[in-house]
């Protein structure tokens, strides 16, 4: 299997990849979608290449290494080419293969569809909370995760609104930061969600779903752009809700 990237949309593939480094182990890119597990298995990441790659599938072991390596082909035209256990990345000069290791030895394997359905159905009559976080609110959330070292964040269920904040695990420092959001139904309680949304890089707002799915369960759907990829963050959390 073959594809030409131009060299735009080279630099384009190389930024969305960036965002796994540090949360996947791997890429697994099936007919130009990407849809994998964190390393953590609390998130599942969703981007839709094929305005980049075509229907290639690309797979790329230890992609926190390899980057580097293929950020030296960047503003160059460059030909994909993925043959039984290897794939070869070639510029105008210079030619990079890498041999891949069999799937079953992957830590982050592509989801087909149908087995995405098994994990979990989303349907729109089951919408908790509908809110874009703006891009100063997102900045925001990325650095306190960072400062307080966590890895979620809260949503509190104040009755017809909601809020989202941080607290350290020593609860010595707290932020609120974002408030008065409306909710679909009125609740009391709170839900955490994973802090993984907010290290990625992206372009403008992320637009932050809430869906219960079960009585104590909840699948939070956060999606954003990254240049003209779109890209979408799914995670599990569990709601707890507290008596009138």
């Amino acid at each position: 299997m073959k594809t030409t990237i131009h060299s735009n949309d080279f630099l384009n593939l190389l930024r969305c990849l960036s965002l796994l480094k540090c949360i996947c182990a791997n890429v697994d890119i099936k007919g130009g979608i990407l849809r994998q597990k964190s390393n953590d298995e609390y998130s599942i990441i969703e981007m839709d290449l094929t305005s980049l790659v075509s229907d290639c599938n690309i797979l790329i072991p230890d992609i926190k290494g390899k980057l580097p390596i293929l950020k030296e082909l960047a503003k160059q035209d460059v030909k994909i080419t993925s043959i039984d256990n290897h794939i070869i990345f070639s510029g105008e000069r210079s030619t990079i293969k890498f041999n891949n290791p069999p799937l079953d030895f992957l830590d982050n394997k592509f989801i087909p569809d149908q087995e995405m359905t098994h994990i979990f159905t989303l349907r729109e009559e089951d919408v908790v909370l509908e809110y874009p976080i703006n891009q100063e609110a997102s900045n925001l959330m990325k650095v306190i995760s960072g400062q307080f070292k966590i890895v979620s964040f809260q949503v509190l269920f104040e009755g017809d609104t909601a809020s989202i904040v941080a607290t350290t695990t020593s609860k010595d420092q707290y932020s609120r930061i974002e408030n008065g959001i409306p909710i679909k139904t009125p609740l009391k309680g709170f839900s955490n969600v994973v802090a993984e949304p907010f290290f990625l890089d992206h372009d403008g707002e992320i637009l932050f779903k809430m869906y219960k799915v079960e009585d104590a369960v909840c699948v939070n759907k956060f999606k954003t752009l990254v240049g003209k990829i779109t890209v979408v963050v799914y995670g599990r959390s569990q709601l707890v809700e507290e008596d009138e």
